[in-house]
């Protein structure tokens, strides 16, 4: 394996949590305020079309790390955990040299080789978190970071945003606690205390800067909680959720978005927004250290998310199993040294492009199991790179969803804490789903018979299923052959075959040469 060296770039992976790319003044946000991440932009490209695999943290975490797709690796459901015996980005470049450090949110890498759901045999070279990362300091969402755990403002802090927030849909709130005691503020200061003191200089450092915001609970320390006006802030256009998949119907009435008014959502949009500005301040810090100790000329950074919020969108608030770009579509920067000039590319990006992405620009060759596509030749200014013409989503676990008929308790209103949020539920998630997206069409089929089509030229706001619609049945057969070839090509694909010891490459090979030697012998 290639060997880091000096001259290697260093890495920053940033990633927050359940943000959506409309978010961002960059993808379109008239409102929310981030001069940090505009300044990072103008370093190198926006990749507007950028599309998380899987619509929830850690099947997506899982994915991304591992560059390969969750149906592939088997994590099929929120909160399960990579395969130790997988191969992974951290893994790869610790071996390669890097000294690797996470910062924040984990859920990807399980903690203790004792506790496999997998298999009873671990590899000896397995990914397991306290060994693929030199340096960790972990997060939770609602304020508790490692280092500060026990710091009476930060438990404060903490305390609030459980009971005031975390247990209802639509929870949200200022939270009393001073800024420096919160959770993304905190992760800043431990981002730069690892890069004045910590990290190795005699090494590249690969860094996962992981926010656990804007995820729920929402809220935040002022001045972020009052930062937007809610009036100011804009609604999606309203879904009737007609002729779409009943289980979209049931988490609409899990959460109580059926009896959620204007001014509750705009209100809990506004402190979403807040959160994202904070992230953005806190990331000002990071940057402006990053200069100071003379890192930005000789570091790629990615900015990104796992999945979306849909923030209101289709009556739906939080995460769910569904496909629209509201829960899909994340932000997704890439910032190069010595990039010349600004750049926004509409090419189609998955985030299992991530590791092959930042492998080939640190010069690590790839490994063989890896799926997702690097975009090395496209940002190196290869003419011969090939963007993809579609993207593939997957969601959901084996079972069938549960439907309205089968609700016998629910939330009253959107305040009601008496049974949490429904994204959190297993039931929510039953039913599997795969996602086929190109620039114009999104076709979402399931396993109990639902489907869903749209016309993104027509309809960006996916209001209106044409997957029943006989006029569009060559659209709908054309997007499910690709999903079908699609399926067949990513069926895993490791170990690689080493057992057939006749190539026809070879004989070709050989024939080649005793033509050549013929040849010189006339």
């Amino acid at each position: 394996m290639r060997r880091a060296t000096q001259d290697s770039p260093n890495i920053l992976l940033i990633q927050t949590d359940q943000q959506s790319a409309e978010t961002l003044a960059l993808y379109g946000n008239r409102l929310v305020q981030t001069p940090n991440l505009d300044k990072l932009a103008a370093r190198g490209v926006t990749f507007e079309h950028a599309y998380c695999n899987y619509p929830a943290c850690s099947p997506s975490r899982s994915s991304m790390m591992t560059g390969r797709y969750a149906s592939t690796i088997g994590v099929h459901a929120n909160h399960m955990l990579i395969n130790p015996n997988e191969t992974t980005l951290p893994q790869v470049l610790k071996e390669s040299g890097y000294q690797t450090a996470i910062i924040g949110k984990n859920h990807a890498f399980m903690g203790q080789k004792a506790k496999n759901y997998y298999s009873d045999s671990v590899s000896s070279n397995a990914s397991i978190l306290q060994d693929v990362f030199d340096y960790i300091r972990l997060a939770e969402h609602g304020h508790l970071v490692d280092g500060y755990r026990q710091d009476p403002e930060v438990i404060a802090a903490h305390e609030w945003a459980v009971k005031h927030c975390f247990r209802v849909p639509l929870g949200h709130g200022s939270n009393p606690a001073r800024k420096e005691k919160c959770g993304t503020h905190l992760l800043g200061d431990t981002a730069i205390e690892y890069l004045e003191e910590k990290r190795m200089t005699d090494r590249p450092f690969f860094m996962w800067l992981s926010f656990p915001d804007p995820h729920t609970p929402y809220q935040a320390p002022e001045p972020y909680a009052s930062m937007y006006i809610p009036e100011e802030v804009p609604l999606p256009p309203k879904d009737s959720l007609e002729g779409k998949p009943e289980r979209q119907k049931v988490a609409n009435m899990m959460d109580a978005m059926d009896r959620a008014d204007d001014d509750l959502i705009r209100k809990v949009r506004a402190v979403h927004y807040g959160m994202i500005s904070f992230i953005d301040d806190t990331l000002g810090r990071v940057f402006a250290k990053m200069g100071e100790l003379g890192l930005m000329d000789n570091t790629v950074i990615i900015f990104t998310s796992d999945h979306g919020d849909s923030m209101g969108a289709h009556g739906l608030i939080q995460k769910h199993n569904a496909f629209y770009d509201s829960f899909t579509r994340v932000p997704f920067i890439v910032s190069l040294p010595d990039y010349k000039g600004a750049q926004r590319s509409s090419h189609m990006v998955e985030l299992v492009d991530v590791m092959p992405t930042l492998l080939e620009l640190a010069g690590i060759p790839i490994p063989y199991e890896v799926q997702g596509k690097s975009l090395g030749p496209f940002l190196y200014g290869d003419k011969a790179y090939v963007p993809r013409d579609y993207i593939v989503m997957e969601s959901g676990e084996d079972g069938e969803p549960i439907r309205v008929s089968d609700i016998t308790v629910r939330p009253e209103h959107p305040l009601d804490d008496r049974y949490f949020v429904w994204c959190a539920y297993r039931e929510a998630w039953m039913g599997k789903g795969k996602c086929i997206r190109t620039h114009d069409w999104k076709l979402s089929v399931y396993a109990n018979g639902d489907g869903e089509l749209y016309n993104l030229r027509s309809d960006p706001d996916e209001l209106v299923n044409l997957f029943d619609h006989e006029e569009y049945a060559s659209i709908r057969s054309i997007l499910e052959r690709k999903l079908i070839v699609w399926s067949m090509e990513k069926e895993n694909r490791i170990p690689e075959n080493r057992t057939v010891k006749l190539h026809y490459a070879q004989i070709k090979e050989q024939a080649l040469a005793k033509d050549q030697a013929s040849v010189s012998h006339q």
